[in-house]
């Protein structure tokens, strides 16, 4: 009888224990498929944002937004215009309370970050930072995966997916949408051979994404380059590839794999070293300690690893913009400066179009007209 007691015990113990991992295993995956409805709102509640939720900026218009100043008339007193894109890979929109002041019953330090990137810009008069999305309109043509390459690929092209051909990871550019950073090195505003760069440790960007530009840089050189083709090519080959294009083109931008943040960052602090070697006056690159700690741990704010990767990539960011504001001649340069991202995250992963994906942000040191903002963005898609 009391064996038969211990079996019964036994079997019921595993059936509420199966019950318990079934309900987990189920909210888990309603989680991940729809998220928390109430992501959007609860932004909301940061008060440091320069626009509402319902105006959101879609990507593509800060893409719209550099071309444009690029094409602006100098102020006066400056020479020169120059741009700093510093990309945080796959860093959500609640992160940044992480190293700006916010309300006690919102959470974060509730101080802000003394080295940090996005602190240091929003100290310009100017400058703010603004709602923005990612994934195009939900349900419509422009819908695209809240992934690496359509995030990156929209806000260079100013452009959704739909037309420039990235709608998921994987895919290749259509040379037809070329990055602000060719068009500048071809004189395409107002006439200048803007020098550029586009920096990255994600392979994927040189043998998958971005191979149209590659190439054509190749047929625009002035010396032949034997053809590689980088589709699937190991980070060696492409290195190899990419310099070879860049001692023989006379266009006059230049691709640059790195294999990891920090040398990301040196080459970055390079780039913005006045009269070096590698000297240029359109800086492009994607910072990816938030991405890899997301998807090793999980994005948010419950994370201490993804929160530390966003951390270390903004101090790298600070860094980088006291090397800019020590330019002998950065007082007589008209500098437009954009932190950004290219898609949220939820749980390890991202893709999906929940609102911890699809919520993104942007920081400028300009302001930002309201022609670039969505119209009765509810999360999802506008008016």
């Amino acid at each position: 009888r009391k064996c038969a007691t211990e079996v019964i015990m036994k079997k019921r113990l595993f059936t509420a224990a199966l019950i318990v991992l079934v309900a987990a295993l189920t909210l888990g995956c309603f989680t991940a498929c729809y998220g928390d409805a109430d992501y959007f709102a609860d932004l909301a509640e940061y008060g440091f944002w320069a626009n509402d939720p319902e105006e959101a900026i879609a990507q593509p218009k800060i893409g719209q937004l550099v071309r444009d100043f690029l094409n602006s008339p100098l102020p006066d007193g400056k020479t020169a215009k120059k741009v700093a894109f510093i990309g945080y890979d796959g860093c959500r929109a609640d992160a940044l309370i992480n190293v700006l002041d916010t309300p006690d019953e919102i959470g974060g330090d509730n101080s802000t970050s003394l080295y940090s990137g996005i602190a240091e810009v929003l100290k310009g008069e100017d400058a703010g930072i603004y709602y923005a999305y990612a994934g195009g309109q939900k349900g419509k043509d422009s819908e695209q995966h809240t992934s690496t390459a359509p995030g990156w690929a929209a806000l260079t092209t100013g452009v959704w997916g739909v037309e420039n051909g990235i709608t998921d990871n994987g895919m290749p550019k259509r040379i037809e949408h070329k990055t602000f950073m060719l068009e500048a090195a071809e004189g395409a505003f107002g006439g200048v051979n803007y020098r550029t760069t586009f920096a990255a440790s994600w392979l994927a960007h040189f043998n998958e994404n971005y191979m149209d530009e590659i190439e054509y840089l190749r047929e625009h050189s002035a010396s032949p380059v034997a053809k590689v083709e980088p589709s699937g090519a190991d980070a060696e080959t492409v290195t190899a590839y990419l310099d070879a294009i860049a001692e023989s083109t006379d266009i006059t931008m230049r691709h640059k794999y790195v294999t990891d943040d920090a040398a990301l960052h040196e080459y970055l602090l390079s780039c913005v070293q006045e009269s070096g070697e590698n000297e240029r006056d359109i800086i492009f690159g994607i910072y990816e300690g938030t991405d890899h700690n997301g998807h090793g741990t999980g994005f948010g704010n419950d994370n201490y690893k993804y929160i530390k990767g966003f951390r270390d990539e903004d101090a790298m960011a600070y860094e980088l913009l006291q090397a800019i504001y020590s330019r002998p001649s950065f007082q007589s340069e008209d500098w437009l400066i954009v932190i950004t991202t290219d898609h949220g995250g939820i749980e390890t992963w991202h893709g999906g179009q929940t609102l911890e994906e699809r919520s993104t942000w942007i920081v400028c040191n300009k302001p930002i007209d309201e022609k670039y903002m969505g119209s009765g963005y509810d999360g999802y898609t506008e008016k």
